[in-house]
This record gives C-alpha cells, sequence and structure tokens, in this order.
C-alpha cells in the first residue's frame, strides 16, 4: 500500500435512510481506483468525543484510539462482524501512522480507519477517502464542522419501498422498529428534509440523488458523482459482481449479509423498485403519503392520497413524537464529554427498552449494546 498523506486527501460521507442504496452506492465507489472506502463501521462520533482536545498524538494516544476504535467490538456480535470486514491490521496501521506522530491531526486518525480497511480492488492514487454509515446522517452539521471540506452524497429511495425493505430486517431481530410503517416513513421525511435544507445552503458540498435513477440511469448518474467529486468516470466500478467468489469469500458468510446483500453479486437491475404497489395496503399507502407529504413530491414520488386525514394524524402523534424525541437524544449525546456521553447512551436505551415491552418484541442491538 502506497505511504500517501492523509491530511491531504479529503473525505466524503454516503449518507441516507437504511436500505436505500447506500451500500449499492459504497460498492461503486470502492470499485474506482482513486478511492477508499470502508464497509460499514460506525465510530466516528465516539471516537472524535474521546479524542477531539488531544493536542499532541504520542504513541500512546494512537494504541489507545485504535483500542477504543475496537474494543467494543468483543461486547456486540453486530460490531465483531463489522470489524471482521475491515480486516484491519491494528499494528500495521499504528506503525504507519506513527508519521504522524506530534504532528497528527484528530481528521487524520478518524480518516485513516476508512483508508486502511481492505478493499477487494486496486488502488491507484487515492483523491478521496468515503466513509458510508447510514447514522451518521443525524450528525450532518457536526460532520461539517470536523471536516472544512467535506462533501456528502445523500441517496434517496421511495419512502414505500423503503418501508417494504426495512421490514425484512424485522425478521432478524436487528431492527425492531421496521415494521412500523409510521416511524419508517417519519424517519424519511425527517432526513429528507434535512438533506434538501442542507443542499441549499450548501450546494457545493451536497449532492442528493434518488435511488431510482442510480439503477436506471447508472452511468449518467455515476458520471454526475465523479463530476461532483472531481475525479475521472470509471465504467469499471459497474463490474463489481464479477468478483463474486472473493466478496461471499470475504463478506458472505454472514446469513443476515446473504439475505440482505446478496443482490450486489449480480448486475444492477429495477427489481426493488415499486415493490410497493403489490406489498402495501390501501391503509399502509394512505398513511405512507400523508407522512411523507409534500416531500414526497419535490423528489418526484408520486402520492396515491393527497388528502389530510385527521384520525391518520392522530393515529400517528405518539409513534411521530417519540420519532423526534429519540432522534434528538442521540444528537445531544455526541456533545457531551466521552464518559458521560456513553452514559447517556445506556440511559437511551431504556426508550427503546420501552418500545420493546410494550410491543413485546426482542433486539440483538439491545442486548449486544452494553460496552467497557
Amino acid at each position: 500500500m502506497p505511504s500517501e498523506d492523509l491530511s491531504k486527501i479529503p473525505i466524503f460521507f454516503i449518507l441516507g435512510r437504511p436500505r436505500s442504496g447506500t451500500t449499492l452506492l459504497t460498492t461503486l465507489f470502492n470499485g474506482h481506483p482513486n478511492i477508499r472506502i470502508a464497509p460499514e463501521y460506525p465510530v466516528m462520533m465516539l471516537l472524535y468525543n474521546k479524542f477531539k482536545n488531544v493536542k499532541t498524538w504520542d504513541e500512546a494516544t494512537i494504541r489507545s484510539f485504535f483500542d477504543h476504535a475496537f474494543y467494543h467490538s468483543k461486547n456486540s456480535r453486530i460490531n465483531e462482524r463489522r470489524v471482521n470486514n475491515l480486516n484491519i491490521d491494528k499494528e500495521f496501521i499504528i506503525s504507519e501512522l506513527m508519521k504522524y506522530k506530534d504532528v497528527g491531526t484528530i481528521q487524520v486518525f478518524l480518516k485513516s480507519i476508512d483508508y486502511y480497511a481492505f478493499s477487494l480492488y486496486d488502488k491507484q492514487e487515492t483523491l478521496w477517502i468515503g466513509d458510508k454509515n447510514p447514522i451518521y446522517s443525524i450528525f450532518t452539521s457536526r460532520l461539517q464542522r470536523i471536516f472544512p471540506d467535506v462533501k456528502f452524497i445523500c441517496i434517496i429511495r421511495d419512502y414505500r419501498d423503503n418501508f417494504i425493505s426495512m421490514k425484512k430486517l424485522a425478521d432478524k431481530e436487528v431492527a425492531v422498529e421496521a415494521p412500523s410503517i409510521t416511524l419508517q416513513v417519519a424517519r424519511w421525511k425527517f432526513f429528507t428534509r434535512m438533506f434538501l435544507k442542507y443542499k441549499r445552503r450548501f450546494p457545493d458540498k451536497f449532492y442528493i440523488l434518488r435511488y431510482e435513477d442510480l439503477v436506471t440511469k447508472q452511468e449518467e448518474t455515476f458520471q454526475s458523482l465523479c463530476i461532483f467529486l472531481g475525479i475521472e468516470y470509471n465504467p469499471i466500478v459497474f463490474e463489481y459482481y464479477k468478483k463474486k467468489d472473493q466478496t461471499v469469500e470475504t463478506y458472505g458468510k454472514s446469513p443476515i449479509w446473504d439475505r440482505f446483500h446478496s443482490n450486489l453479486l449480480k448486475p444492477i437491475n429495477t427489481g426493488s423498485m415499486n415493490t410497493w404497489q403489490d406489498k402495501l395496503t390501501a391503509k399502509e399507502v394512505k398513511m405512507a403519503d400523508q407522512l411523507a407529504g409534500v416531500y414526497a413530491d419535490k423528489l418526484g414520488y408520486v402520492r396515491r392520497y393527497k388528502g389530510f386525514n385527521l384520525w391518520l394524524f392522530i393515529k400517528s402523534a405518539p409513534l411521530l413524537s417519540y420519532n423526534y424525541f429519540i432522534l434528538s437524544v442521540m444528537v445531544f449525546g455526541t456533545y457531551l464529554p466521552f464518559k458521560i456521553s456513553q452514559w447517556w447512551y445506556q440511559q437511551s436505551l431504556i426508550l427503546l427498552k420501552i418500545y420493546l415491552k410494550v410491543t413485546g418484541k426482542k433486539s440483538i442491538i439491545y442486548n449486544d449494546s452494553k460496552v467497557n
């Protein structure tokens, strides 16, 4: 691996709701020879909170940084699998990062996890470091302050298809709130509204694309993304499926991956578009259309129902309040000192525990959420 100056390589983030095409987009970017982007591993806010005030990075601090990056994986089946997907040699990275001893910044070390993560693809000069973690969508404003030269690519999928896809996660107990169309569409609206607001304020930093355009106008859409990042378009990115055997060997040992990301072993197709038309009831469509409101229209998604139903509003009010509150709690926690933020995070899980008790569900995320 060539030794490049991480302080001079900018970073971009892929944002969006889970099950909106973020993994497909990551796969395409990972196939580009001038981009390094890691599999999902959402520890950046935790690490920033812990090390943001470090002025001088010595060997002990660098080792502590990576200890905190990976220690909590031992207590979580989900995080342990994510660490394995990174396929990172911790000691090698530490030895590489020693060149930033005494002169490094928190930004350099945060980018290093994405930079040094394993990739199936051959790389040339790194022009961008990418990061894909849908949970970071709620930290957009914070990420802009951490990385002044950052760019964001926000992918949005039809809220009704997004709900159908999210609902499948409930079978594996990895998204206990997934079956609630109220929560899922409310979050779709929350992030869509936020992305559009930031796009108006920072047009050079934000790119918004629809999942449907990515799968129906592949080359045109990806060429536009390359222009946004200022890099050369390379059609080789669409040949990711030719690495099927290597992909399965590296990432396909998890039944969850096999079920929800197996399409990445095939060429891009439109098979996941408009599934809601056959799978949602009229009541569900009416609820989804009312919750999405004008933001569906802004993104070009045709609503069957455009009227306002007072009973649907009353019925959805409790979960809408819960949704707003829990997102606010998550964002607020990242501004607290490290130890307090960890305590705050644990306390916030009480909300999820209450939800689980009321609905009679269980979650491996909740059971595996304890950290040292």
